[in-house]
């Protein structure tokens, strides 16, 4: 019996030297390394994703990486044809937030209900058309335009023209999303109508104030209030009542769904887009009726529940205001990592390259985040072979790697080679660093997820 099991052992012995050996031979070259890394899941302020407050509270904007500011047609084109940027540029800081390499989130409103009767749209306009309606509802008072009118929507398409070139010619690179305002109270896409104010247009109408957006801003993400059958198809959507669990499972059944638009009784205006998240951002504000207190405490769990499975990238211009209630802060941060992108370097693998003199480095990125970014930002590698001394990152050698980070959507992970040659990796202290470039500086901007020391934003992935 003895001897059986010495056997039996000795037969499970050369198996397991076999299949180390074999993957030992399959998956790693003779003179190959790997390191593999852990995920970090702390909360980063990275670009393009968290939140976005208002751009008027400098407190509040100092930790985000974007900011968020709106802008009436009445306070814009005071006089017909002239259009009052500095007023506006100042008002929320947009210079300032600009030279700090934020993004902006921007939403145009022709209907923003207040305590007074008062008009959003232009003097001169209301005169072209007057065919709205002033209003004193449950939201405030104001005057919602009768957005069926052609001088209306010939006047829209230019207006918003003129604010795509704005932001194309003077402020280039600063523009990261753009809600489909226009329409409706707030520009949210809806009106009260049972108070006798004018009804939503249908598609038809609507595809006309869409297409304005599409042609003034073709390299800035559009969202839209609900998926609308007029829909841009790399357009996201926002919830401007997250954190409201009954609210929020009506807009995620427009999303999941489509269906009827109650604000006009159109069948099937909503078209069913239940990953638009892969393709397109989501994003919203913190709803007004439930209290930032409770939604961020007693209903913390609940409240990043519905985040994530909205899959949002920002939040804003409602955010946690950690400044009059400091105690808020630590919710807040974890609601920031609940948002956007989380990418990291799961392993580096260097061997003998395939050409004579050289290394090849295989790196795995991976997306432990709810989304994608959606620009083509690059993944780099930086080899710095100063030795102790280091370098300046404009000194060390880069290198771009073939990975499209928008593709990588929630746990997706992908591989990228590049060869490097064999000299660079030979000195002593030669290290290598990964980074996620920002097209506007060119520079590293991005805190990868991961646990490995870091200069700035760039990742030590390996050193010799």
């Amino acid at each position: 019996m003895v001897k059986k099991i010495i056997g039996l052992l000795a037969v499970v012995s050369l198996v397991l030297i076999g299949l180390i050996w074999g993957y030992y031979m399959f998956f790693i070259r003779p003179g190959e390394k790997e390191i593999t890394y852990k995920y970090d899941g702390s909360s980063y302020v990275n670009p393009l994703m968290g939140y976005a407050p208002d751009g008027r509270y400098a407190d509040l904007c100092e930790k985000a990486s974007l900011v968020y500011a709106y802008i009436t047609w009445a306070d814009l084109e005071k006089q017909e044809g002239v259009y009052d940027w500095n007023s506006f540029a100042a008002e929320f800081d947009l210079n300032r937030w600009r030279s700090e390499g934020k993004r902006l989130v921007f939403r145009f409103v022709c209907d923003y209900p207040s305590e007074e009767e008062h008009l959003d749209i232009p003097e001169w306009l209301y005169d072209k058309t007057g065919d709205g309606e002033y209003y004193t509802i449950t939201y405030g008072s104001g005057y919602c335009p009768e957005y069926n009118n052609e001088v209306f929507i010939s006047e829209h398409e230019k207006v918003i023209a003129e604010i795509g070139r704005f932001f194309s010619e003077e402020m280039p690179g600063f523009l990261a999303y753009v809600e489909l305002g226009s329409l409706g109270h707030w520009g949210e896409w809806h009106t009260y109508y049972p108070a006798g104010i004018p009804m939503m247009p249908e598609t038809m109408i609507r595809e006309k104030y869409v297409a304005a957006y599409e042609k003034a801003f073709p390299d800035v993400k559009l969202l839209m209030r609900r998926p609308f059958a007029e829909r841009p198809l790399n357009a996201g959507v926002y919830n401007d009542m997250t954190g409201d669990v009954t609210d929020t499972g009506v807009w995620r059944n427009w999303i999941n769904n489509g269906g009827k638009f109650d604000a006009n009784g159109e069948e099937n205006a909503l078209l069913p887009c239940p990953e638009i998240w892969n393709i397109a951002p989501v994003g919203g504000e913190f709803t007004s009726g439930t209290p930032m207190s409770y939604m961020l405490t007693d209903n913390l769990a609940t409240t990043k529940e519905l985040i994530s499975n909205s899959h949002m990238t920002f939040i804003g211009p409602k955010v946690p205001d950690v400044r009059a209630y400091p105690e808020l802060n630590a919710p807040a941060e974890e609601i920031i990592g609940c948002l956007g992108y989380r990418y990291w370097i799961k392993s580096i693998k260097i061997g003998n390259g395939s050409a004579p003199g050289t290394k090849d480095v295989a790196i795995t990125v991976k997306n432990s985040g709810n989304a994608p970014i959606y620009y083509p930002w690059k993944l780099c590698i930086y080899v710095d072979d100063s030795g102790d001394k280091g370098v300046r990152l404009d000194e060390m050698s880069r290198y771009e790697l073939e990975v499209d980070l928008r593709t990588l959507t929630k746990d997706a992970e992908s591989t990228a080679m590049v060869s490097l040659p064999k000299s660079l990796l030979s000195s002593k202290g030669v290290r290598i660093y990964a980074g996620i470039e920002d097209p506007v500086n060119g520079k590293p901007s991005v805190y990868l997820a991961m646990k490995a020391k870091r200069n700035g934003c760039l990742s030590l992935i390996w050193e010799k």
